[in-house]
């Protein structure tokens, strides 16, 4: 590889001129393209080379020999020729390829080519930064002018007051908005005044007291709200705003930046709100009130429903029993006085076969056989030894029947809707005889009475409690138990307890045990109405009921009626 020589005794005037002309060429290339197409064909035209390249940095190289002359080149800047191959470097990276390149090129114009060809590619790119710079200038300058367009717009026509001020308070800027609540026409006019120039002194020294704050503390005031007057209309009305500290580009304070919106109807309508809510508070809690009451009205009459259709079960089942009792009452008179007939004609009959039997030895022998024959056929002397145990067993049987039909009569005391006198005791008696089928299965029965005075009620009611709290007792108790009856009294009232040792009431039912239709019986077992028409029956007679229960161990209610 050798560096390109002048030939020696060659005029040299062509290359001379050919390179004057590129020169100027180079010096009127515009742009960067165009320098490098220039610069290719000065070269071509000063050496006479068959073809020439531009081989930028990144460019690849086929050729392995001229990969090797690009890189020397490149490395030391100085124009080279190898093998009908001349090569320079124009600026730092790109280097001229010729090809075809005859003897006799002069390296000297080659260098000055290069210089000339490095200026014209700098200028060339001077001149495209300087374009680019300015579009981007320009790009930006119609930028900023459309965003303060933009910006101005939104300022103007946001339904917010929009402001900034200086140190001292004074206006720098001011939206059309905040320009009507300070009763000027433009923003301009509030430029350089404070609020003392708009409103009135006791609102401008409370707005220059916040600001002040917030100028001095470096902290915002976030969503206040204030009562601001509209210096265009007079009126006042309540605004939330926030104010924020203005710095500059280096976070010098410089003032504040102020934004509030008016929050008046909203106000309004928070207290029109407020009264709507109060007033259905009030309503729903008369509606309450009114649905309490009607639940009431509602259980007493389910109460009284219940109650009634018993009442009427029980008048019905006391007419019945009194039906009954009077029935078998008629039958039961005539057949106590037939029997009694019956056995005094049966002990005559038995004394005039006595009689007979005294003078049977003086009858002959052939008489007396028939007879004797009769007496021992019809076994004479056990119908003397078991007529007097069946007499005694057929009155005890007859009294039983009596005693059964008095119960019956005593329990339904038919036409009991007048109070009068009774016996609790003697209503327990005939409650217990009436109930015996259901109990006397199922558990003993203990008395415990204490000889109570007679008492003022409705003595089918109060057989009716007994009856209900008996057969509960009952029905509490598993297997057999023990139901004990006790009665007691002093100068104010008369009381009856039914206590049994059954399974008891669980705590949490306690206190519901008297409401209509509720039950802890399985579906079909009970209709929950029995204790709610003894708590009725009860309260009827301004008496009082309580009850007693252990779970286990058994349960005790204790009905208490007054003398008087």
């Amino acid at each position: 590889m050798t560096k390109l020589k002048f030939s020696e005794g060659k005029s040299d005037g062509q290359a001379l001129d050919a390179l004057a002309q590129g020169l100027r060429r180079l010096a009127g290339s515009a742009s960067v393209d165009t320098v490098q197409h220039d610069t290719v064909a000065v070269a071509v035209a000063l050496c006479g080379a068959g073809r020439g390249d531009w081989v930028a940095a990144d460019t690849p190289v086929a050729s392995t020999a001229l990969a090797e002359i690009v890189a020397h080149v490149r490395r030391t800047g100085e124009a080279a020729c190898d093998g009908g191959v001349a090569c320079f470097a124009v600026g730092e990276a790109a280097v001229v390829v010729l090809e075809q390149v005859p003897d006799g090129v002069s390296s000297a114009l080659l260098d000055i080519l290069a210089t000339s060809a490095s200026s014209a590619l700098a200028n060339a790119r001077l001149r495209a930064d300087l374009r680019q710079a300015r579009d981007r200038h320009d790009v930006s300058a119609a930028e900023w002018a459309f965003e303060q367009n933009v910006l101005r717009t939104l300022v103007d026509h946001i339904p917010f007051r929009v402001y900034a001020k200086d140190r001292g308070s004074r206006f720098l800027f001011g939206n059309n908005r905040m320009a009507r609540l300070a009763g000027v026409e433009t923003p301009t006019q509030l430029i350089g005044k404070t609020d003392y120039a708009f409103f009135p002194p006791e609102l401008a020294a409370k707005y220059f007291a916040d600001e002040k704050q917030v100028m001095d503390s470096g902290e915002s005031l976030l969503d206040y709200e204030e009562l601001v007057e509209d210096q265009d209309t007079g009126e006042l009305g309540w605004t939330v705003t926030t104010k924020v500290l203005l710095r500059d580009v280096d976070g010098t304070v410089n003032g504040i930046v102020g934004i509030g919106y008016d929050v008046t109807q909203r106000k309004q309508m928070e207290a029109r709100l407020l009264e709507r809510t109060q007033a259905l508070e009030v309503a729903n809690a008369r509606l309450e009130a009114e649905k309490a009451q009607q639940q009431v009205l509602i259980r007493k009459l389910s109460d009284m429903q219940g109650q009634l259709l018993q009442s009427e079960k029980m008048a019905s089942i006391g007419l019945l029993a009194a039906g009954v009792a009077h029935e078998i009452n008629n039958p039961l008179a005539f057949i106590s006085a037939n029997f009694g007939a019956l056995e005094r004609d049966a002990r005559d009959i038995l004394r005039l076969v006595s009689a007979f039997e005294g003078v049977e030895t003086l009858l002959p022998g052939d008489a007396r056989a028939p007879v004797a024959f009769m007496k021992q056929d019809i076994g004479l002397d056990d119908i003397r030894q078991d007529l007097d145990a069946l007499f005694s067993e057929s009155h005890e049987g007859l009294q039983r029947v009596k005693h059964i039909v008095q119960n019956l009569r005593d329990f339904s005391r038919a036409g009991g809707t007048t109070k009068e006198l009774a016996n609790v005791e003697q209503g327990l008696d005939s409650t217990l005889n009436v109930a015996w089928n259901e109990i006397k299965y199922k558990a003993d029965v203990v008395k415990e009475y204490a000889g109570v005075p007679d008492l003022l009620c409705l003595p089918s009611q109060v057989n009716q409690v007994f009856l209900n709290l008996l057969i509960n007792a009952a029905h509490a108790i598993e297997g057999r138990g023990r139901i004990v009856a006790r009665t007691g009294y002093d100068e104010h009232a008369v009381w009856v307890e039914i206590e049994d040792n059954g399974s008891g009431i669980a705590p949490e039912h306690l206190d519901r045990i008297f409401e209509p239709f509720f039950t802890t019986k399985p579906v079909g077992k009970g209709t929950g109405l029995g204790l709610s028409i003894v708590y009725g029956i009860v309260q009827s007679h301004r008496g009082t009921i309580d009850v007693k229960s252990v779970v286990g161990s058994g349960t005790m209610f204790k009905v208490t009626l007054p003398r008087t």
